[in-house]
């Protein structure tokens, strides 16, 4: 039985793929999503307002253990992305940063998380986005599906980590009276 190798899961993501419509997704997502930065200020803009706010601290610090994990193996391991080692049709190839793991599907995975943990509607479409996000990384051989996949798992796991935490914890020590939200009770209690 022959092992596919990851070239060839790339290749067969792309050209299965490949369209006007997935190349205008690759490069929306790889800008949109190129930091951390839009779900940080979506997490301080809801920690203004009190019914809010548990799951605006929550993703803020979900988002901090994320980047915490993610850039340092990014510059511990140093690998390269697709298109440096093989000749493929790569979307854009001016990635400062080294290519494991994908800090787009571990920011992605992170904030749909943590929002599924309160939103559950809402969380699944961001999980969706976030699959999504992944798979157009792998589209414009910008990742290797290993890079997507601990991407994922560092954002999923970052962000059960802090919820977990603060359960432990409990709302009143880690959010005070002000962040208390009956209809936020069932979820955090």
């Amino acid at each position: 039985m022959k092992m596919i190798s990851q070239i060839e899961i790339l290749d067969a993501i792309h050209y299965t793929l490949q369209s006007p419509v997935m190349d205008g997704l690759s490069f929306a997502f790889e800008y949109v999503f190129k930091t951390e930065l839009i779900w940080i200020i979506l997490a301080l803009w809801c920690m203004r307002n009190p019914g809010r706010r548990k799951y605006g601290t929550i993703l803020l610090l979900a988002l901090i253990i994320e980047m915490c994990i993610t850039y340092p193996l990014k510059y511990a391991f140093m690998d390269p992305r697709p298109y440096e080692v093989y000749d493929v049709p790569a979307l854009i190839t001016n990635h400062v940063s080294p290519s494991f793991p994908s800090s787009h599907a571990a920011s992605t995975f992170c904030a749909a998380t943590v929002t599924a943990l309160f939103y559950r509607k809402r969380g699944l479409w961001l999980i969706g986005l976030a699959i999504l996000v992944s798979v157009t990384r792998m589209y414009m051989y910008a990742h290797w599906p290993q890079d997507v996949l601990v991407g994922m798992l560092i954002g999923v796991g970052s962000a059960f980590y802090i919820f977990f935490l603060c359960l432990r914890w409990g709302p009143e020590t880690v959010f005070g009276d002000a962040g208390r939200d009956p209809e936020d009770d069932e979820v955090l209690e």
